[in-house]
């Protein structure tokens, strides 16, 4: 018997176009937002105020997507990037403008996340970096054959960055080496990335390896001293006997607060396969998003409650945050977030009486749309 030929539906060819736009405002990512044909339209690199031409590079029902060619009006707030590649670079996305216009637009990024809440929202803290430029102790690069750099969305090509103004200037020597030898490349060909990062005392290099091998840290040291220093304030030293510490890595977070007080009963919980041999009272390896997570918990600690429970999830949030508080009865939470979207999602489902005391936007990643953000909350 004859098989049938299936008919394909050949794909139709994406025709690149040009857009008049008027930016209207600007979205959590960075992006300022026209309205063509009565649809958002996201342009990276433009202001609130501008005008000019872009070029569509990719459109769905009903959003469209587009690249900045030129422009007719500029923002008052414009201002000459100090990095010659961040027109076409997407590591950075507010270097176009001023920093205090750059604090503005994550603050309304923010806020707008937390209209979702249906407790009252206190105004939001604002912590600014101490440099704009500078501060990154960690970089991912790719590579694909001799290139090596960032990941250009719209061409998906490597996008080479040899002048970054962004990373520490400890790391300046490694990376200069990637762009002056490209020996690199006969032992490390096709794509993959490659991983600098500043150590105790010299720079590691890793290639093809998971981000963060060997250990997570903040890429901006100074700042996270700030964080530090902010989540220790947030506590009397009268309401803390019991800590659990969520997500805790090695303790970043929680160490200055049993630091000052060595009374405080501290519990950290993490998973971390290399340290399953230090778990003791204190410590407990466990995957936080392993259905079964509370219950192992419950099972291997001898507290049944907590007075302050801390939580630092990574981007994807913690959606069983409201499981623990539930089980646990804390006094008091304290959530670090460099996702707001994710943490207002888990606090949406908190349930009881709480009060949502303070919440402030702690700028760890200036020049960029990201942030961290700590939330604490008192529960009746």
């Amino acid at each position: 018997m004859k098989q049938r030929r299936r008919h394909t539906k050949p794909k139709k060819k994406f025709v690149e176009r040009s857009l008049e736009f008027a930016i209207d405002n600007m979205d959590s990512l960075g992006q300022g937002v026209a309205k063509i044909d009565n649809k958002p339209c996201f342009i990276p690199k433009t202001l609130p105020g501008e005008t000019g031409v872009a070029t569509l590079t990719k459109a769905s029902k009903g959003v469209m997507f587009a690249r900045l060619k030129s422009l007719d009006i500029t923002a008052d707030n414009r201002e000459e990037p100090a990095c010659v590649h961040f027109e076409n670079c997407p590591g950075c996305h507010y270097l176009h403008t001023d920093y205090q216009s750059e604090l503005m637009y994550k603050q309304q990024a923010l806020g707008h996340h937390l209209k979702r809440l249906a407790a009252p929202i206190p105004e939001i803290e604002m912590v600014p970096a101490e440099q704009r430029l500078g501060y990154r102790n960690r970089i991912q690069l790719h590579y694909r054959h001799k290139y090596i750099g960032m990941i250009d969305g719209v061409t998906n090509n490597v996008l080479e960055i040899p002048e970054c103004l962004a990373i520490d200037e400890r790391l300046r020597t490694a990376f200069d080496e990637l762009y002056n030898d490209k020996s690199w490349t006969e032992d490390h060909e096709g794509n993959g990335h490659c991983e600098l990062y500043l150590t105790e005392d010299s720079v590691g290099v890793e290639w093809d390896k998971p981000y963060a091998h060997g250990g997570f840290s903040q890429v901006n040291e100074a700042m996270n001293g700030v964080l530090r220093e902010a989540v220790l304030k947030t506590l009397k030293d009268d309401e803390v006997g019991t800590l659990l510490d969520l997500f805790s890595g090695e303790g970043n977070l929680s160490d200055p607060i049993v630091e000052s007080n060595d009374a405080i009963e501290r519990v950290m919980v993490d998973y971390a396969p290399e340290r399953v041999k230090q778990e003791s009272l204190n410590f407990i390896h466990l995957d936080l998003f392993s259905e079964t997570s509370l219950r192992a918990f419950k099972a291997r600690c001898e507290h049944k409650q907590f007075d302050v429970i801390l939580v630092d999830p990574p981007r994807k949030g913690f959606n069983d945050l409201a499981l623990w508080v539930k089980a646990l009865k804390p006094k008091k939470l304290i959530y670090v977030s460099c996702n707001p979207a994710t943490m207002v999602r888990d606090l949406q489902q908190l349930s009881g009486k709480y009060i949502i005391e303070q919440i402030s936007l702690i700028d760890l990643f200036p020049g960029t749309y990201h942030y961290e953000t700590l939330v604490t909350i008192t529960f009746d």
